[in-house]
């Protein structure tokens, strides 16, 4: 086995050129990955390839080329352990999450965190003092940090220390699986953009029709400027996992219009994922989108080709679309389809003739004399959910219309929606009828209120329990009135605005949506909506008046409207007490480019506030805790969120659970039993953060241990055995509220150390 040489004399060691090709896998191990280079994380793109270790800890990690070591960093969080080595060639090799360190350094570590009394270290070293050779043992591999079970994390850095993909840096694997795509988006881009008709970003299916090729099967009607992006995963062979591809490119018409190729960034860019992928998408349970087009804030990323930005403005007419997929050893798909760009229409649908079997309708244009040359419908129930599209038994021209015969059986007693193409290839808004189905009452309907942020414009969309044939009217006040007249019903149970400039609903104070006859129906929605603004800091507060957001000039990317919505019916929280309303932070699916702050305001009645502060929901971890501040004089709490969510005020009455303690109370040990103090330690409201919320002490000597976050265990690792005789150990924990928690643990170690 090759230890390192600790030796200034390794210092004159002449530095040789090495090639990527020349690389070392880190493990001795077949080269098996579960995650690749910019894959999605929480913020950040994922920097290297996680490459698996058999699902346990202990795989020696050699070193993949010669270099020295530069650094050692050691955390409970995070990388955990971790090695950084430099190469002779000037790349960085860094491997996280280890287990331990090769004996000489992990003794080295050792008395560094003594002299520091601390477990969390970062250490550099000078060329000359830890070199290694290629294939020298470094470490073995764990799950120390923030790890989710034993695995490397390795990352192949360059001189500047920015992230390479390890996989066209120097290593390789096989694989002969393509990627496979799986949907488009198509958002729109400005004011005025509609895509098949609705000022909403649209998802569309693909089909595969070759092995290597990949189409959207109907023409795709646009007006304005939009962008694509593409929903894909990557496959490797012998392995089970979905991987991140390696380049994507966009031709339309065959012009190149974007490409995006994963091969480096620099760590200040990775939260820009929230600009690649589509962050509203995700936020939506709509999937995960690579956007096809750059944002202004996002061209600058290293990943994305300067030559273009992707974003589509397209000439009237039919446009071929190309979008070519590849991973990092090339093997290639491609997407085809067409896009076509026309204004919208409208049209007007009229019942002439009703047989015994069948029902004959006229589809006509509105205000365009081009004549309306093909139709689609599709059949709805009462509450708006789509069944089928329904064939005509016979068409017919009439003049700037078309006659278009429906079976009976196919659409009695359902919500029907036409939507007609003119010969010009414009498709038009959906026109919504029914057949022997009595429409709802409208002023007993019950009825809700969306508000959706696009690109560069809002919708209000109005949404109701079933189908309605009268047509809403919209009303935004805030310093005047603005009479909105013109929602579009898209769905038989859904009606939309136009798309509104964020400047008309920027300090919108209340939403009327009327229906006007006899009586007269009107809803009321408060909302105190707020314009960001670029040179300073403004805020928007509930309609309770109790939650506020404050946005610096630099919180969002773009000019944003904001606002605070009040949440009537919140999901319980186990273990605690709401001393406040929960409150949504809108538009909770646009990115934020930097902090923003909130505040809440407790109710007078409220005394006792101890061991509470601001929680906000996650969907799998339930109320969380954001760190906290009270202001007495205010009678409020203060924090900040990096993204826009649901919060409020949460009393913890919950202390944190220390338990599965070795050695145990009253337990007797020889010394080969206690090599390991361990415990696990977890809290099920505030929780616990870092290790410094964590007390262990041995015979009232206070023990450097390493805390798993993920696992929720503590661990220390006895250097020399136990004296014998009788031993207490104390472990103390505190909650992020501060509930405390305190077990005391008597044991003995008897036996001899030896047998001699």
């Amino acid at each position: 086995m090759k230890h390192f040489y600790i030796s200034s004399l390794f210092a004159l060691i002449t530095l040789t050129s090495l090639h990527g090709q020349d690389y070392l896998w880190p493990v001795d191990l077949p080269r098996r990955i579960s995650s690749n280079f910019g894959e999605t994380r929480p913020r950040r793109f994922h920097a290297g390839l996680d490459i698996q270790t058999k699902g346990v800890n202990g795989i020696e990690l050699k070193a993949i080329a010669t270099g020295y070591i530069w650094r050692v960093r050691v955390s409970s969080s995070g990388y955990g352990r971790a090695l950084y080595l430099k190469l002779d060639d000037g790349n960085i090799a860094l491997y996280a999450h280890l287990d331990r360190f090769s004996p000489i350094l992990e003794n080295l570590i050792s008395l560094e965190q003594e002299r520091l009394n601390s477990f969390s270290i970062d250490k550099y070293f000078a060329p000359g003092n830890f070199v290694v050779q290629k294939g020298d043992l470094l470490g073995f591999s764990g799950e120390s940090g923030g790890a989710f079970g034993p695995h490397l994390h390795f990352e192949l850095r360059d001189k500047s220390n920015r992230p390479l993909n390890p996989l066209t840096n120097g290593f390789s694997l096989e694989d002969g699986r393509l990627p496979v795509p799986e949907a488009i988006s198509i958002t729109p881009l400005n004011k005025d953009a509609v895509i098949n008709g609705s000022p909403l970003p649209q998802v569309f299916p693909l089909q595969r029709i070759k092995t290597r090729e990949y189409a959207f099967m109907d023409t795709i009607h646009v007006f304005g400027e939009v962008g694509l992006g593409i929903s894909v995963v990557d496959h490797i062979s012998w392995m089970n996992n979905k991987f991140n591809i390696y380049g994507a490119v966009l031709s339309v018409d065959d012009n190149e219009q974007y490409r995006v190729e994963f091969e480096r960034f620099a760590y200040d860019q990775s939260k820009l994922i929230e600009l690649e992928r589509d962050y509203s998408l995700q936020r939506l349970n709509d999937g995960e989108f690579h956007r096809l087009f750059a944002d202004d804030n996002s061209h600058g990323l290293a990943f994305i080709s300067k030559q273009s930005n992707g974003k589509l403005a397209l000439s009237p007419g039919y446009h071929r679309v190309s979008i070519k997929l590849y991973d990092a050893l090339k093997n290639l798909v491609n997407i085809k389809g067409v896009i076509y760009q026309a204004p919208p229409i409208s049209i007007a649908v009229s019942e002439i003739e009703r047989a015994k079997t069948s029902v004959k309708f006229r589809i006509e244009s509105k205000g365009i004399p081009f004549p309306i040359t093909h139709f689609t419908c599709y059949s709805f129930k009462s509450k708006g959910f789509p069944e089928e599209a329904i064939k005509a038994t016979e068409t017919s021209r009439d003049g700037n219309g078309m006659i278009v015969t429906l079976p009976l059986e196919d659409i009695d007693n359902k919500v029907l929606q036409f939507i007609g193409i003119n010969n010009q290839g414009a498709v038009s808004s959906p026109f919504h009828t029914s057949i022997n189905l009595a429409p709802a009452d409208y002023m007993t309907v019950d009825l809700d209120l969306t508000v959706r942020h696009l690109e560069e414009s809002v919708v209000i969309q109005v949404e109701v329990e079933s189908y309605l044939d009268k047509i809403p009217e919209l009303t935004l006040r805030n310093s005047h009135f603005l009479d909105l007249t013109d929602l579009q019903q898209v769905s038989p149970t859904a009606f939309i605005t136009r798309p509104l400039s964020l400047e008309e609903f920027g300090g919108t104070t209340e939403i009327v949506v009327s229906f006007h006859g006899s009586p007269v129906r009107e809803s009321w929605f408060p909302i105190r909506s707020e314009l960001s603004d670029n040179n300073k800091q403004t805020a928007a507060v509930s309609p309770s008046g109790s939650c506020s957001i404050q946005a610096s000039p630099t919180t969002f990317y773009n000019p944003t409207v904001y606002w605070v919505e009040d949440i009537n019916s919140p999901v319980p929280v186990e273990g605690g007490t709401f001393l406040t309303k929960a409150y949504q932070l809108q538009p909770f699916d646009r990115p934020l480019q930097n902090s923003a702050n909130v505040a809440i305001i407790l109710p007078n009645y409220i005394r006792d506030f101890s061991k509470s502060g601001i929680f906000y929901y996650d969907k799998d971890d339930g109320w969380t805790y954001l760190p906290s501040r009270f202001d007495e004089r205010k009678w409020m709490y203060f924090t900040s969120l990096k993204s826009l969510e649901a919060i409020t005020v949460i009393q913890d009455t919950i202390q944190p659970l220390i338990e599965h303690i070795f050695p145990g109370n009253g337990g007797s040990y020889s010394f080969e039993d206690v090599q390991e103090i361990q415990a696990s330690i977890r809290d099920e409201l505030a929780g616990i953060e870092g290790d410094e919320a964590i007390s262990i002490t041995l015979d009232d000597k206070k023990l450097l241990f390493e805390y798993h976050p993920i696992k929720k265990e503590v661990t220390f690792r006895l250097k020399t055995p136990l004296e014998s005789g009788d031993h207490n150990l104390v472990i103390t924990a505190e909650d992020q509220v501060g509930n405390t928690s305190s077990e005391e643990i008597r044991f003995n170690r008897s036996g001899k150390l030896c047998g001699c």
